[in-house]
């Protein structure tokens, strides 16, 4: 096909079955689940305890934190004994919520992230 006289270059590709599908998938991927940015609360941690990679002791241990290093509490397991934590020295994961407690000087509302902590149970707002 010539336009104005010139003779394009390239010919017009088109998209297989196979490659339609896989642009379809992942468009239908970044709709069904954006990024949605985590809110974290600020928690202290008491005494040295292991970061494990599930809500457990039976899940492999992946770090460990030493007392009075600051964490994020990203959530808490439903029996509220186990939080998911992100540290800047180690990886992130989880740990038993008794080694966990309210930074000093930190809000006492209700709401946001309960667990059962190292002074009872425990509220941090996000």
């Amino acid at each position: 096909m010539r336009f104005c006289g010139i003779e394009p270059r390239h010919r017009r590709q088109v998209m297989n079955p196979k490659q339609m599908a896989i642009l379809a998938a992942l468009a239908a991927t970044t709709i069904v689940m954006p990024v949605v940015p985590v809110e974290a609360a600020r928690a202290v941690v008491t005494g040295s305890v292991d970061v494990r990679s599930g809500p457990g002791p039976h899940h492999r241990v992946v770090g460990r934190l030493r007392a009075g290093e600051r964490v994020n509490v990203t959530r808490c397991a439903s029996s509220r004994r186990w939080c998911h934590v992100q540290s800047r020295r180690t990886r992130d994961g989880w740990v038993n919520s008794r080694f966990l407690d309210r930074v000093r000087g930190g809000p006492k509302r209700s709401g946001g992230i309960c667990f059962f902590g190292a002074r009872g149970q425990i509220c941090l707002g996000r």
